[in-house]
């Protein structure tokens, strides 16, 4: 995705990672992976948070799009400091006050409810955002105010996304690089495929 132009995948990855919010446009969106990014200043007053290790970040001048990638793991539910602190909700904190006055949105991207089933009750309970701004409101004063979603997304989905690019892109080696990345996808569903069945197998 970094490296085609994002008139390409962003309105199907808004679609359907954002479904019922006003499709994200800019032309100056810009994609970052495994970005590193400091918790609010109030935790580290506190020296017990360090950064966290962003899978994705897509961002423009009025909006930024955080993206936890898990493939056949779940999120992790708390932290050494901080048992309750589940990856979901230390990625909406983070990435709320990274974000600063433009507009948040959050997705976690997973295979299935089956893979991560913990991360998808999660994700499904904080939907209603006033549940994660109420639990990090003792130090959030500001009630995180420029969150606007939280979601899922499947890989599925992004296969989709791959696939709408594949037809929409207008320079030859985007395409390629959209056809490589689905061709990869592909080839790493049949074999997790494979792996389960073997491992039914087994058992």
């Amino acid at each position: 995705l970094r490296q085609m132009d994002a008139a390409a995948w962003l309105p199907t990855l808004s679609r359907r990672g954002l479904p019922g919010l006003p499709q994200l446009a800019d032309a100056r969106v810009t994609v970052a992976l495994w970005l590193s990014v400091n918790p609010p200043s109030a935790l580290i007053a506190e020296v017990d948070e360090g950064a966290s290790e962003i899978d994705v970040v897509i961002e423009a001048p009025s909006w930024v799009w955080f993206i936890e990638a898990k493939y056949r793991s779940d999120i992790s539910t708390g932290t050494t400091t901080r048992p309750l602190r589940d990856q979901v909700l230390r990625n909406i904190d983070v990435g709320s006050f990274y974000a600063g006055v433009r507009e948040f949105f959050f997705s976690l991207l997973v295979v299935s409810a089956e893979r991560s089933p913990i991360g998808v009750e999660t994700v499904a309970r904080y939907a209603d955002l006033s549940i994660p701004r109420g639990l990090l409101a003792g130090h959030r004063p500001d009630s995180l105010s420029n969150l606007k979603a939280i979601t899922l997304l499947t890989w599925s989905d992004l296969g989709a996304v791959l696939m709408d690019a594949t037809q929409s892109v207008q320079r030859v080696d985007e395409r390629g690089y959209a056809e490589r990345a689905l061709l990869w996808m592909q080839r790493k569903d049949r074999k997790s495929t494979r792996l389960n069945s073997s491992h039914a197998n087994i058992s």
